[in-house]
């Protein structure tokens, strides 16, 4: 920590050289890694009674000019005297007793500014001595100073030696003497040099090389030290691929610079362009592992999704009524109730060939009807008995689903023998006639209620509907 005693300008009795110091937070800043903090305050209290002001004072060109101040008041009053570093700056003040009184200037490390704000500090004050005296006091100067690590450095430049000119080769034959050069920020130190180090296939960390390095003058760019490096190298049958580094601002150990670059060289004909080293070879392991394990992942997860899928349609069919298929354009209820039977789903192209078949000369056919039997308890009975159902119990709601038969109108003689089948073959008119109505009257007692009736004249004469109104 700095401290610099103050100046009496004015000597009065009961006042002390040391009334007010000053003080650079820390000693050494860091460019880009310390805030900068200066601090003005009373070094002895209890010589003052009160506190008028302090002055915080930065160097120009020709003098000290006032930066920002603090002065009495209730609050205590910040003053800034240059509004340019106000924007990026921040200061606080109290004066409420000689024991606290001070006055503080902080610059953040994102706004400090190389070198503009490592200048010349100094402060100033006047208060009123326990002895009722006016004292004005200030500090002698002190400069800030500050360390600033390098991070900029170029790629190491190639040359054969005694060359002129860079060359992009990176393979060179045996015994070629070759020259590196690198450029880049040293620091804020202009002693500060660059190092060079290499690493052969087979090593495992880099070592310094032995060759001293040619270095140029620095120059100073802003708040760092600028230089280049230069060493000769002669290729051997070792240096099948060899990579060198370049680096400033290091600790001491290879490859712990703040600013790096490397370069590889190969011999031509060791057919060894880009061998891994070590930690290459680490790195490449563990990424390949990864990408395996990812890939097994993902071939496990396609699996299983599949053998679950096909599972779930092989666990049984599905059915639906043909009124549910898809592309089935049939009349919804032709005549009447229509008696619907499960049907297996079949695939586009078998439901593409239906509808294909629907279609005669571009002209489309109307699907094509089929004829559904209902099991009826009636060749049991003799002819003209008089069938008289048994009422039902009543039945809590099930699923069972009971199918309702509508006879064929009498008159269409081709289509009653069609719905009597083999049964009338071999029958003459009279006495198929004759049991076709005796079949009718049984019908109208044991059939379902809720179905329509015929007349002798052929009109649908409506019945009355039961609780329960299926054959059985």
């Amino acid at each position: 920590m700095l401290v610099y005693n103050a100046v009496d300008m004015r000597h009065k009795s009961g006042a002390s050289a040391q009334d007010i110091l000053i003080q650079a937070l820390p000693q050494t800043v860091i460019y880009g890694e310390n805030d900068l903090v200066i601090v003005c305050s009373i070094s002895n209290p209890s010589l003052l009674s009160s506190v008028f002001f302090i002055q915080l004072l930065r160097n120009s060109s020709t003098t000290f000019e006032t930066v920002v101040s603090v002065t009495t008041g209730q609050p205590a009053t910040i003053q800034w005297k240059d509004s340019a570093l106000q924007r990026r700056a921040t200061a606080i003040g109290n004066l409420d007793s000689p024991s606290s009184a001070q006055l503080r200037l902080t610059i953040d490390k994102d706004s400090v500014l190389c070198p503009a704000d490592f200048k010349m500090y100094m402060c100033k004050m006047s208060g009123l001595t326990t002895a009722s005296d006016v004292v004005p006091k200030e500090t002698s100067p002190i400069t800030i100073s500050y360390t600033a690590k390098p991070n900029v450095i170029e790629m190491p430049r190639v040359r054969i030696l005694n060359e002129n000119f860079d060359t992009p080769d990176r393979q060179f034959s045996v015994g070629t003497a070759i020259q590196l050069t690198c450029r880049g920020e040293v620091g804020s130190d202009a002693s500060m040099t660059i190092r060079w180090c290499a690493q052969k296939v087979g090593e495992f960390t880099f070592t310094g090389l032995a060759q001293t390095p040619i270095y140029s003058e620095s120059s100073l760019s802003g708040c760092l030290y600028t230089r280049s490096s230069t060493i000769t190298y002669n290729l051997t049958n070792q240096d099948t691929f060899t990579q060198f580094l370049c680096e400033s601002g290091d600790t001491g150990l290879c490859g712990t610079g703040s600013a790096i670059q490397h370069v590889n060289i190969t011999l031509k004909g060791s057919g060894n362009t880009n061998p891994r080293t070590a930690d290459d070879t680490s790195d490449a392991g563990i990424i390949a592992g990864g990408v395996i394990g990812g890939l097994a992942a993902l071939i496990l997860i396609i699996l299983l999704v599949y053998f679950l899928v096909l599972r779930r349609k092989s666990d049984g069919e599905s059915y639906r009524t043909k009124e549910d298929v898809p592309g089935y354009n049939g009349p919804a209820n032709p005549e009447g109730p229509v008696y619907s039977v499960p049907v297996k789903d079949n695939p586009p192209h078998e439901r593409q060939r239906e509808e294909d078949d629907h279609r005669v000369n571009g002209t489309t056919q109307e699907p094509r009807r089929e004829l559904h039997y209902a099991d009826l308890d009636i060749a049991t009975q003799p002819p003209g008995t008089k069938v008289k159902p048994k009422p039902r119990p009543r039945h809590e709601p099930s699923s069972t689903e009971y199918a309702s038969h509508r006879r064929k109108h009498p008159r269409d003689e081709e289509e009653r023998r069609k719905y009597r089948g083999h049964e009338n073959d071999g029958l003459d008119e009279d006495h198929t006639a004759k049991s076709e109505k005796e079949i009718d009257y049984q019908n109208h007692s044991y059939a379902n209620r809720g179905m329509n009736d015929y007349g002798d004249d052929g009109d649908v004469a409506p019945r009355e509907q039961p609780a329960f109104g299926s054959a059985v």
